[in-house]
């Protein structure tokens, strides 16, 4: 069954990302420009190489409700997430 988005608790939304958290959100910005959309873990390896950055940041946007990942080898862009890209909180 894939996650929910959580409600974002208000303190946490005003958090800085972190660098790569920013460039995952700018780089589905580029490529996917609806929510919804899904990415592969694979490819933002491919991306961002295999650094254990990529899934520190994918953990960060989840936990901000920016993605959900329904698999362990898929992300998929939220509507907040997507509203997100769109006031380019990156």
């Amino acid at each position: 069954m894939p996650d929910q988005p959580k409600k974002v608790d208000q303190m946490e939304a005003k958090m800085p990302l972190s660098e790569t958290a920013c460039e995952i959100l700018a780089f589905f910005r580029a490529t996917h420009r609806k929510p919804g959309a899904r990415m592969t873990i694979a490819t933002l390896d491919s991306h961002f190489g295999t650094d254990p950055s990529v899934a520190v940041a994918v953990s960060e946007l989840k936990q901000l409700g920016y993605v959900g990942v329904p698999d362990s080898g898929t992300v998929e862009l939220t509507d907040v997430g997507f509203d997100a890209i769109q006031r380019d909180v990156s």
